[in-house]
């Protein structure tokens, strides 16, 4: 797994290959906190802030990665973060293929019924 920043005006990758199971509950946790009802997005942001961060071994700071992770895709990012890479849920482009071939399947069930009501 890794993420780049922009640190000190240069992009730096950082690099996990492991991470220890426990962030797999404290991943859970922060899943849990975002499914809240009156979950506060400003708290949300720092707990995603501070996870990243450990889940990287403190590699960098919560303040460098506040300020050198990249807001454009950052959902999609840490998604891929914490939901794929530390919960084991499935990738994005999966998902896109599968919402694909449901509706594809959705437009052959209407079309088979459309047919048979001539």
């Amino acid at each position: 797994m890794e993420i780049t920043l922009r640190i000190d005006g240069k992009d730096k990758t950082f690099v996990n290959s492991f991470v220890p199971f426990e962030m797999r509950r404290k991943a859970l946790e922060l899943d849990k906190y975002v499914t809240q009802k009156n979950a506060d997005p400003i708290k949300l942001f720092d707990k995603q802030a501070a996870f990243i961060v450990e889940v990287f071994g403190n590699q960098f700071t919560v303040e460098e990665f506040k300020a050198g992770f990249n807001a454009i895709g950052a959902q999609d990012a840490l998604y891929d973060l914490i939901g794929v890479n530390v919960l084991g849920q499935t990738p994005r482009d999966v998902l896109e293929e599968q919402e694909r071939r449901l509706g594809k399947m959705l437009e052959q069930q209407q079309e088979a019924q459309e047919n048979k009501q001539k």
